[in-house]
């Protein structure tokens, strides 16, 4: 951006412009005082700004590409010359400004453009994700859920946006529910809770529920949560549970279930020792101990044995006709006193067919060691599980539930105690529970639950 003087004459004094003797010296876009009277032509002034310098009247006609005449004053050519440069450095300014908001306004239509397709990514990995996925308000009420979350929880395919997240859980666990949510906005801190949420196949299901606050400005106006059905996970971490309980207390018990017949066996062979073929009767009757001994080792070995086969067996999943099941295994029990049979009609559940008949049996058995006058087996079902109920009308049971299903427990010192154990190992490997009513006026009640629905399998 230059300023010149072009002349074959040096500038006047007080002004500090380049001088030129041709306009060729001269660029685009410059400025030039050209020294009159006559100014170039309009072909070689391309694009410069051009004034023309007089000391006296202007010419008459002033060409088209001739901005104006200036006297030759030296004020006058510096103000100019500055008000031109001024000019100049605006307009590069504002060139400058238009190029950056251009490339500003491309950037961000570039970063919009990015975001949509990470919406659009991420939108897609949210609602095809295998966990349950939801945002709840200040409100607990539900403002967006993805797919998963529809198809597991939602009942008759309605929209769970808008809805407290609280009505999904069931009433015992609605309280702690509350509370979590109320420590993720408080504290904005993640909390992890494990919730029992009806599922819209039926039963109910266990959920773990991480709460994450998303924060504004120091405060969480909402919690993103994510979910995960563990009802499996939690069933085996029960079987488990139970099952090295059982060990645990089956290798504590069989010392002291052996030492018995062993201390037997051991005070016969001494008599034994002491009267050799002194006295038949003492003989037989010496034999008789061992061999009874012997046996009752036998038989408790042959139940570990079965406990073992049935805790290693894998559990197949099919449908079962229970009311076919119950009836064909209390005909075969043999009972020997009267067993009512009240069926619900049309009660079906899924499970694996030798596990649950191994357990009525077992019930069964422990039912007719009461003195009942009578047994009454029960089927019916509710929306989750169908159950088998079997209730004795004897003396009912003094100690705790979790003492009478240990290993090794039995009333009567000739049983083996194995009977609970392997019924309540039967129906948990099959996700089902077996509960007890100890007192039940009289009596007590062992009720089997059986769940409605679950992944089938095949027993290999």
């Amino acid at each position: 951006m230059n300023v010149w003087w072009l002349s074959k004459n040096d500038p006047p004094e007080g002004v500090d412009f380049a001088r030129a003797t041709a306009l060729s010296q001269t660029g685009k876009g410059d400025l030039v005082f050209v020294e009159g009277p006559r100014a170039p032509r309009a072909r070689d002034a391309s694009g410069r700004r051009m004034y023309l310098v007089c000391d006296g009247n202007p010419p008459a006609r002033i060409p088209r590409h001739v901005m104006g005449v200036l006297p030759k004053d030296a004020s006058v050519l510096n103000a100019m010359a500055q008000l031109y440069r001024e000019m100049r450095q605006s307009f590069e300014l504002g060139d400058m400004l238009i190029t950056s908001l251009g490339e500003k306004d491309q950037q961000i239509k570039h970063n919009r453009r990015q975001l949509l397709a990470n919406s659009r990514r991420y939108n897609a990995i949210v609602q095809n994700a295998n966990d349950i996925i939801f945002i709840v308000g200040r409100t607990g009420r539900i403002t967006f859920c993805n797919e998963k979350f529809t198809r597991c929880l939602a009942v008759g395919g309605t929209s769970p946006v808008g809805t407290s997240i609280t009505r999904y859980a069931v009433e015992e666990d609605r309280s702690e529910l509350g509370k979590a949510l109320a420590r993720g906005f408080d504290e904005c801190a993640p909390v992890r809770l494990e919730v029992r949420m009806p599922l819209a196949s039926g039963r109910v299901g266990i959920l773990s529920l991480l709460f994450t606050p998303l924060v504004e400005e120091g405060r969480a106006y909402a919690l993103s949560v994510i979910g995960r059905d563990v009802t499996e996970l939690r069933a085996m971490q029960k079987r488990l549970a139970i099952q090295a309980g059982d060990l645990s207390q089956m290798m504590n018990g069989l010392a002291h279930e052996l030492r018995n017949p062993l201390t037997v066996i051991g005070a016969y062979v001494r008599r034994l020792v002491r009267s050799p073929g002194e006295d038949k009767r003492k003989w037989d009757e010496a034999l008789s101990g061992i061999y009874s001994s012997i046996g009752r080792i036998e038989a408790m070995i042959e139940r570990v044995e079965a406990y073992e086969r049935l805790v290693g067996m894998d559990a197949a999943c099919v449908p079962l006709d229970l009311e076919k099941l119950v009836t064909s295994t209390v005909a075969e029990a043999g009972a020997g006193i009267p067993v009512e049979v009240d069926v619900q009609p049309d009660v079906r559940a899924l499970g694996d067919e030798e596990h649950v008949r191994t357990a009525l049996v077992r019930i069964l058995e422990n039912a007719l060691q009461t003195s009942t006058p009578k047994v009454v087996v029960k089927v019916w079902r509710d929306d989750a599980y169908a159950y088998v109920s079997v209730r004795d009308f004897g003396p009912g049971v003094k100690d705790k539930v979790q003492t009478i299903l240990s290993p090794f427990y039995s009333t009567d010192p000739m049983k083996i105690g194995l009977g609970l154990t392997e019924a309540r190992i039967a129906m948990v490997k099959i996700r089902g529970d077996l509960e007890v009513v100890r007192q039940a006026g009289p009596g007590a009640v062992f009720t089997l639950k059986l769940l409605l629905d679950m992944r089938k399998s095949e027993r290999s």
